[in-house]
């Protein structure tokens, strides 16, 4: 290929070239923030172990415990009240396979068979598993599908 044959390319796809060049920077982002955090967590890490005299059993054993209480603030503060909201939810099916569930103040977007759906509250958009919505949003989404109705 010559000169002018790689530029007539770039001039006929260059939506296509910028598109690509967006693409690669935004996954060079997300890498670099990605190393970044890795890093700090390792630097807190090493800090802990050499400074404070931790044994390495003991910084995971806390990244552990941090974890599950973190869950349980969830358990205790947010699925109460999305369980309470679930038992007035307006559900929709759509024929593609979506479906909405609409409550007073909230509202979760998904497809049928994917682990994912988003969360709407107020102007928040959140990617959430449908495990962590819980066994009664998983029970009332399984009954209003069965039914083939809107609830």
């Amino acid at each position: 290929m010559s000169v002018e044959q790689l530029l007539q390319l770039a001039k006929d796809y260059w939506p296509v070239a910028l598109c690509i060049i967006v693409v690669v920077m935004a996954a060079q982002w997300m890498l670099r923030s990605l190393f970044r955090i890795i890093s700090l967590l390792v630097v807190i890490g090493v800090v802990l172990v050499l400074f404070f005299q931790f044994s390495p059993e003991e910084v995971i054993q806390m990244g552990r415990q941090a974890v599950s209480a973190t869950q349980e603030v969830v358990d205790k503060t947010i699925k109460p009240v999305l369980d309470g909201e679930l038992k007035d939810a307006d559900i929709a099916f759509q024929p593609d396979g979506s479906y909405e569930v609409r409550t007073a103040s909230i509202r979760i977007v998904g497809k049928r068979g994917e682990s994912k759906a988003t969360v709407y509250y107020k102007d928040e958009k959140w990617e959430v598993d449908i495990g962590q919505l819980g066994k009664m949003f998983e029970d009332r989404l399984g009954k209003a599908e069965q039914e083939g109705t809107a609830l």
